[in-house]
């Protein structure tokens, strides 16, 4: 997972949710997550926007260069995958951001967790009990 190391870096906060992408490089891979894989043409003609082929092509470019998506030689081109799925880069994303506030301020990502709790199914209430049974237990 040494995409993580490299594109988490970046991570900024942006329209209330952290992301290392930007707006375009966001739109690529939510069509990637989508679609499973594509070339540029496929993901321009995805996108229903107006992006000039090579400005697409530049944002795949870049986000193989940062370890999100990995390419395979197809023609004259590329086709382009995502290294990881949506929930899986969510999930990460969500790690990051908790251990961050966990690291620097654990009362205050305590009080946070307060106003999400409210929202979880009662499934995911059962699953963050046995986890926190779990932890208590081993240390």
């Amino acid at each position: 997972m040494e995409f993580l190391k490299k594109g988490l870096k970046a991570l900024k906060f942006r329209k209330n949710k952290a992301t290392p992408f930007g707006d375009l490089e966001e739109k690529v891979m939510e069509v990637l997550w989508k679609i499973g894989s594509g070339t540029v043409s496929q993901i321009s003609e995805a996108l229903n926007e107006e992006f000039a082929y090579t400005t697409v092509m530049t944002v795949l470019d870049r986000l193989y260069k940062k370890g999100f998506l990995k390419r395979e030689k197809e023609g004259k081109g590329y086709r382009y995958y995502p290294v990881i799925t949506k929930e899986e880069f969510e999930r990460q994303i969500a790690k990051k951001v908790v251990k961050e506030l966990t690291k620097e301020n654990p009362s205050v990502a305590i009080a946070a967790f307060e106003g999400i709790v409210e929202n979880l199914s009662k499934e995911d209430l059962e699953k963050l009990k046995k986890l926190i049974e779990e932890k208590s237990n081993e240390g």
